[in-house]
C-alpha cells in the first residue's frame, strides 16, 4: 500500500468505528459487536503496514478482513 492508501484507510477506519455507529440504545446484537471486532483487528493490521512489518503479508490480511466487514455490513 502506499502512504496516500494508507492515509485513506486510516479515515475510513476512523469514520466507520467513531462517526457510523448504530442508533440502539441497549446491548448491541451479535453481528453489530462482530462488525466492531473486525474494524479492531483492521486498525491492528494497518498499523502493522504503516510499521513497516511484512507489508505484502499484512495487506493481504487487512484486504481480507474489510472485505469481511463490507460483506457482513451489506448484509
Amino acid at each position: 500500500m502506499k502512504k496516500q492508501e494508507i492515509q485513506d484507510e486510516w479515515k475510513r477506519l476512523i469514520y466507520e468505528s467513531t462517526k457510523n455507529k448504530p442508533n440502539i440504545k441497549g446491548v448491541y446484537p451479535p453481528n453489530i459487536v462482530r462488525n466492531s471486532e473486525l474494524l479492531i483487528l483492521g486498525q491492528a493490521e494497518l498499523g502493522k503496514i504503516e510499521a513497516g512489518k511484512n507489508i505484502n503479508f499484512h495487506t493481504e490480511i487487512y484486504q481480507t478482513i474489510m472485505k469481511h466487514y463490507s460483506n457482513r455490513k451489506n448484509a
